[in-house]
């Protein structure tokens, strides 16, 4: 059986109270000395605040990393669910600006109150070459109001349609105002032409010969007016041309007929004229046929033209007439024009409006 070697015996420690260096020498014996440990010192040329920064860089850097690509992630989110959004918006604008033919101030609405007064207008062309009509009148008064668009509005709207259709889409609308300017201003043009036009009528209609005046003529839709040709012969002297004659009560034989027609439906012999306001009647001879030449010493009529028309009404009436004819006469022109462009600006809102909406992600 092997038994360890005793331990050495401790050295006795004197006691320090009194012996205190002995005690100190004791306890130095005890204790080994051990080696201090040994510091190596390495120069990386970098200053030594250095060496903590580039610790807490290093942790920052593993911190904001994730942030930075989160926040890129985000927006490019954003720009795709902006750009969705703008696109889709332009879609319902296209949809609402279309609209309906009951809608106020959609093209469908405008087309409608463009077509009917193109229908009026052309009607008003076939019936009398757009001569003034007051009925008439009140229908483009009452379409005019229908073109009464809110431009403020449908420019509004159109915002986030695609910027060729927006062009379209105010070039349109523009259209529209221009032509409810110039209905407007036939309006108010036509009203201060009324007296003018009125007393060219009355002019008109007296002018007009009546049955009990001279029967025969007012069944052909004479006028009062005619024409005497003189080509006097060098003895005889005189003026060659035409003179503006009124023409009179039919003679009957010898006998001038004041009723306006002979009894027992015979024809007149000869029609009376005469060339100054209220002179007597001097007999005379209507030409109604030839065909290469008309003697002279003739009454011809006045055919039925404007120019004979202005004569008899007067140059104010005339004018006036002739300006309505011109106003409508453009306001016509521009209207087709106006409807052809509402016709392609349908087409292409009909296109753009039945395109699918993109994904968004903020609905």
């Amino acid at each position: 059986m092997n038994v360890p070697p005793p331990a050495p015996p401790q050295p006795v420690i004197p006691n320090a109270a009194e012996d205190p260096f002995g005690a100190m020498n004791a306890m130095a014996a005890v204790h080994t000395v051990h080696r201090a440990p040994e510091i190596v010192i390495v120069n990386d040329g970098k200053p030594v605040e250095n060496v903590g920064a580039s610790g807490r860089g290093t942790s920052i850097a593993k911190l904001v990393a994730p942030a930075v690509v989160a926040l890129a992630i985000g927006i490019g989110i954003g720009q795709i669910a902006k750009g969705a959004n703008i696109y889709n918006q332009g879609l319902k604008d296209a949809r609402t600006i279309l609209g309906d033919d009951k809608a106020a101030s959609t093209v469908r609405s405008v087309k409608k109150a463009l077509s009917e007064l193109d229908g009026v207008l052309d009607e008003m062309k076939t019936r009398n070459g757009y001569r003034p009509d007051t009925d008439a009148d009140k229908k483009l008064a009452e379409l005019a109001a229908r073109l009464d668009v809110k431009s403020g509005t449908v420019f509004r709207t159109a915002g986030a349609v695609d910027p060729e259709v927006s062009g379209q889409i105010m070039a349109f609308y523009a259209g529209v105002v221009e032509v409810k300017g110039m209905l407007d201003t036939h309006e108010k043009a036509a009203k201060f032409d009324d007296l003018a036009l009125a007393a060219g009528k009355t002019a008109g209609a007296a002018a007009a010969v009546k049955e009990s005046e001279n029967a025969v003529l007012a069944g052909a839709g004479a006028v009062r007016y005619g024409a005497l040709i003189q080509a006097p012969s060098a003895a005889d002297g005189g003026d060659l041309g035409v003179k503006i004659v009124e023409l009179g009560p039919p003679y009957c034989g010898n006998n001038l007929a004041t009723s306006g027609k002979c009894d027992n439906n015979e024809q007149p012999s000869a029609f009376a004229y005469r060339g100054e306001p209220g002179a007597a009647w001097t007999k005379g001879d209507l030409q109604t046929q030839g065909s290469d030449a008309i003697p002279t010493k003739k009454l011809v009529l006045l055919l039925p033209n404007g120019m004979r028309d202005a004569l008899i009404k007067g140059s104010q009436a005339s004018a006036s007439e002739a300006y309505y004819m011109k106003r409508l006469k453009n306001v016509t022109d521009r209207t087709k024009k106006l409807i052809d462009d509402a016709n392609k600006l349908e087409q292409r809102l009909q296109a753009e409006s039945s395109k699918s909406a993109r994904f968004s992600f903020f609905l």
